[in-house]
Order: structure tokens, then C-alpha cells, then sequence
């Protein structure tokens, strides 16, 4: 991959060259190109898509603020709400991640199927595991617009259900184990 930006690039090409860097596992090429179509044409999707690349490197704290940024450039970007309360969560801010989940729940415009993951993540947060999982699995039945959405929550049942297991030795889990960092920020869209 050529490490200089040719110049003659629009934004609506830098930011596809971004997404082709991102897949490819090259997140300091994603975010410079991002970046730089962000100066040329700013985007709420650009911005989202910034914010995730910042959470695959772990700078949370720009990751946090970039899917704020979004979230003000476009309020019903529920994609952007629901990562934001993924990336409290990982960040140890449980309040925080609670009241954008509870936001997302109690809106009369976010989808369906993001409420019922909304709920089922506050559920979990407040240990009641069965029914968190319950309404994860509701909001997988309800969501027919984002199947890449449907893998990670998935995961995060998954994980979820392998944290709360019996175990028959006792499990050291580490901060990469845990099932809060298995909520990985992928790169889905929203219709």
C-alpha cells in the first residue's frame, strides 16, 4: 500500500479507499484517509466510521468523542447511540453507557430491534443475565436490516452466557477476555 495520499482523490473516493484500508487491517491508513475526506466534506457516516477505527486501536476516549460527534451531526443515527453505550461499557463508564441505552429505549424513532438490544444490555449490566440474554436474542428476531449488527450481539451473548458458567477451576480472566471486550465495534451500517 502506497504511503502518500494521491492528492487528485475526492472525498467520497478517500473515504471508499478508507473502508478498502479498514478491511485490510490498516487503521493508521483508515484513519488518515478518513481524515482527510472529513476536511474535504465532513459526514456524520465518516465520523462514525473515524470513531470505530479509534476503538479497533483502543483510544476510547476518541472513539467516545468522535460517535458524540456523530451523533450530534445526525441525532437519529441509532448505530452511533448503541456503539457510544458499547464504548462506555468497555471504558468502565456503566452510567454513561446506561443512559444512552435508556435513551435508546425510551425513543419513539429508534428501531425496534435497537431497543430490545438496548434493554437486553441494560439487563445484563444490571445482572439479571436470563433476561438480558432473552431480549438480545428478541432484538436478533426483530432486526431483519443489519445482520452484521446480528453477529456481534451474538458474540455478546455468547460471551456472556461463557462469563456467568460454572467453572471448574477458577478462571484468571484478563481485561482482553472479558466479555465487555468482546463487544467488538464493528463497522456496520444503519438504513
Amino acid at each position: 500500500m502506497s504511503s502518500k495520499i494521491n492528492d487528485d482523490l475526492d472525498a467520497e473516493e478517500l473515504f471508499h479507499c478508507a473502508i478498502e484500508a479498514s478491511s485490510l487491517k490498516y487503521h493508521d491508513r483508515a484513519i488518515e484517509l478518513l481524515k482527510r475526506s472529513i476536511s474535504i466534506e465532513d459526514h456524520p457516516a465518516k465520523r462514525l466510521f473515524l470513531a470505530a477505527e479509534h476503538a479497533e486501536i483502543k483510544l476510547y476516549d476518541r472513539a467516545i468523542e468522535g460517535m458524540q460527534a456523530a451523533i450530534s451531526m445526525a441525532p437519529e443515527l441509532w448505530i452511533a447511540h448503541f456503539q457510544l453505550g458499547q464504548l462506555y461499557l468497555v471504558t468502565q463508564e456503566i452510567s454513561e453507557a446506561k443512559k444512552v441505552w435508556e435513551h435508546i429505549v425510551n425513543s419513539t424513532s429508534s428501531p425496534r430491534y435497537f431497543q430490545e438490544f438496548a434493554r437486553g444490555l441494560l439487563a445484563i449490566a444490571d445482572g439479571n443475565t436470563e433476561d438480558g440474554v432473552e431480549q438480545l436474542r428478541g432484538g436478533i428476531l426483530e432486526n431483519n436490516e443489519n445482520p452484521a449488527l446480528n453477529k456481534d450481539i451474538e458474540k455478546i451473548i455468547e460471551a456472556t452466557i461463557n462469563q456467568n458458567a460454572p467453572q471448574e477451576e477458577p478462571q484468571v480472566e484478563d481485561e482482553e477476555n472479558s466479555a465487555v471486550n468482546k463487544m467488538l465495534l464493528s463497522k456496520y451500517g444503519q438504513n
